[in-house]
């Protein structure tokens, strides 16, 4: 089967997001002789990613086993449709084997999510079908629609917090990071506030070292986007915010 010798790999796990932005920097470098993880690093890949994407680039066959790029990794050093066509390309070549057992086309990611539990692991089956079906839709591969729903459910997925108890009858017992922003008693709404106040500070900024000006304000929109998330779950509006204050 084509996919035979890639079965020993791990299937990528790697988030889609470091993946895409490997692909951008090395359309505008000269394609190197060996692909290590010295040289992720001086491309500005975090030491968190490095091993993770050094497998995928093997699993995707555009390294060899030895590091150097591959046929396969020269043809996505281009833009546009023929980049598209080219990641086709190489994911249906990849995961051979999934599309054989499959049609990602019909069947739901609970399907694809246990092909990858049956034939890698549990542990990252969760990860590696995010990754293979952000990885259908950048190379244009049609998913069921229930299947993409459940991928952007995913990703978008923040887990819903319980604001903090604050106990009247012993207020010794309120922790002091909250009796200094509120007295008791303290409306439901101001709770909310407090808490929403919180989760913003725990939401990191962009990190830019090492990286371009797009990828830092991709950053920027993903965290923006992930405030923007922590205010609705919370049922407050920047506006209803402010007038909390």
């Amino acid at each position: 089967m084509a996919n035979s010798g890639k079965n020993k790999r791990k299937a990528p796990y790697i988030s889609a997001a470091a993946l895409s932005q490997f692909f951008d920097h090395i359309r505008y470098v000269s394609t190197p002789k060996k692909v290590d993880a010295g040289l992720l690093r001086d491309y500005g890949v975090s030491e968190g990613n490095v091993f993770a994407l050094m497998s995928a680039l093997k699993f995707l066959g555009l390294i060899d086993n030895q590091g150097s790029p591959t046929p396969a990794y020269n043809s996505l050093q281009v833009m546009g449709e023929e980049f598209v066509s080219n990641l086709r390309e190489v994911v249906n070549t990849a995961y051979a084997d999934l599309f054989a057992r499959l049609d990602v086309s019909r069947d739901s990611r609970e399907h694809i999510r246990n092909y990858f539990a049956r034939n890698y692991g549990a542990s990252q089956s969760n990860k590696a079908t995010i990754l293979f079906l952000d990885l259908c839709k950048e190379a244009g591969i049609p998913v069921a629609a229930a299947t993409e729903a459940a991928r952007k459910e995913v990703g978008a997925r923040v887990i819903t917090p319980r604001p903090p108890r604050i106990q009247r009858e012993r207020p010794g017992q309120v922790s002091p990071a909250i009796k200094e922003e509120a007295e008791i008693p303290v409306s439901d709404d101001e709770l909310r506030r407090i808490y929403l106040k919180k989760l913003i500070e725990q939401v990191s900024s962009p990190e830019k070292a090492g990286k371009d000006t797009e990828a830092i304000k991709a950053e920027a929109e993903l965290r923006r986007a992930e405030l923007d998330r922590i205010e609705k779950l919370l049922g407050m509006t920047k506006e209803k915010g402010e007038d909390t204050k």
